[in-house]
C-alpha cells in the first residue's frame, strides 16, 4: 500500500508540473515529500540510498502523470486552443499576487529603486511578442526538428527546471512564457526522441546546477530576484493571451468563462498549501 501511495503522489506531482501555473513544489510540500525530492536533487547519496524505493515508485507515478497530462493538454490545445490558452492566461494572472507577496515583505518593502528590476523583467518578458520571425516565435508543436531547435529546447527546459525549484513558481508556466510549451507536449506525446533527450538533459542540469544558482540568488538577493521574476511574468502575458485568434464565438465564450477560473486556481492552491502547513504545525 505504501508503494501505491507513493505512485499516486508521484502522479499528482507529475500532473502538477505539466500544468502551467500550478507549482509542482507546492504540491510536493502538500504531500510531504518536498524534503525527499530536495535530497535527491542535491545528490545526497546517503539519502538517495535510504529512499531508493520511494524514488522508484514516486518516479513511476511522476512519469505516468506527465504522460497522461501531456496527452490531455495536447488535445485541448489542438481542438480548443483559445479557451485553453485563456484559462492558462488566467492561471498566470492569478499567480502574480502570490509572486508579489514573495517579492515584497515587511522585511523587504517596495522602494522607488525597485522599479528598475521590475521594469527590466517586464521588458525581457515582452520580447517574445516581437520575435514572430525568430526561433522563439516559430516554436510550435509542428516545428521541424533541427540542431538549433534541439539546443533551444534544451535551454528552455534548463530555465523551466530552475523555475520549478523556486517556491510558488511553475516550471511549465515559464516554459509556456518562453514559447516552448506546445512543442514540449508534442515531444512527449509523439515520442520525438531527439527533442526528449535534449529536454531531459536540459531539465536535469537545470534541477541540479540551477538549484544551487537559485539558492544563492534567493539567499543574497531575495527581493530583487523575485521582482525580476514578477516582471518576466507580467511582460510575458502579452505573448500568452490569444489576441490574434480570439473571436466572440462558442470557444471565445468558453474562454471568457475559463479565464476567472484560471485566476482562482493558484489562489486556491496557495490556500490549501497554507492549510496543510498549519495542520502540520498543530
Amino acid at each position: 500500500m505504501k508503494h501505491i501511495i507513493n505512485i499516486l503522489k508521484g502522479a499528482v506531482f507529475g500532473i502538477a508540473n505539466i500544468i502551467p501555473g500550478v507549482s509542482g513544489g507546492t504540491m510536493a510540500v502538500v504531500m510531504k515529500v518536498f524534503d525527499k525530492i530536495i535530497d535527491i536533487l542535491t545528490l545526497d547519496f546517503k539519502k538517495i540510498k535510504e529512499n531508493f524505493l520511494f524514488i522508484v515508485f514516486f518516479g513511476i507515478g511522476a512519469v505516468g502523470g506527465i504522460g497522461l497530462a501531456a496527452f490531455a493538454l495536447k488535445t485541448l490545445f489542438e481542438t480548443h486552443y483559445v479557451p485553453t490558452q485563456m484559462f492558462f492566461t488566467g492561471v498566470i494572472v492569478g499567480s502574480i499576487p502570490l509572486i508579489w507577496k514573495l517579492a515584497v515583505t515587511k522585511e523587504e518593502p517596495m522602494k522607488n529603486i525597485d522599479i528598475i528590476p521590475l521594469v527590466i523583467g517586464i521588458a525581457v518578458g515582452a520580447v517574445p511578442l516581437f520575435l514572430s520571425g525568430s526561433a522563439v516565435g516559430s516554436v510550435d508543436a509542428n516545428s521541424e526538428i533541427t540542431v538549433g531547435l534541439i539546443i533551444l529546447m534544451a535551454v528552455f527546459l534548463f530555465i523551466a527546471a530552475v523555475a520549478m525549484i523556486i517556491p510558488g513558481l511553475s516550471g511549465s508556466m515559464v516554459l509556456m512564457l518562453l514559447g516552448g510549451y506546445p512543442l514540449a507536449l508534442s515531444a512527449v506525446t509523439e515520442l520525438k526522441l531527439p527533442l526528449l533527450t535534449a529536454m531531459a538533459i536540459g531539465a536535469v542540469i537545470g534541477l541540479v546546477a540551477g538549484g544551487r544558482i537559485i539558492s544563492f540568488l534567493l539567499k543574497r538577493f531575495h527581493h530583487v530576484t523575485y521582482l525580476v521574476i514578477l516582471g518576466l511574468i507580467i511582460g510575458s502575458l502579452s505573448s500568452v493571451f490569444p489576441f490574434s485568434q480570439f473571436l466572440l464565438n462558442a470557444d471565445g465564450i468558453v474562454g471568457i468563462i475559463l479565464f476567472p477560473i484560471g485566476i482562482a486556481l493558484p489562489i486556491i492552491m496557495e490556500i490549501l498549501s497554507k492549510r496543510f502547513a498549519k495542520e502540520d504545525e498543530e
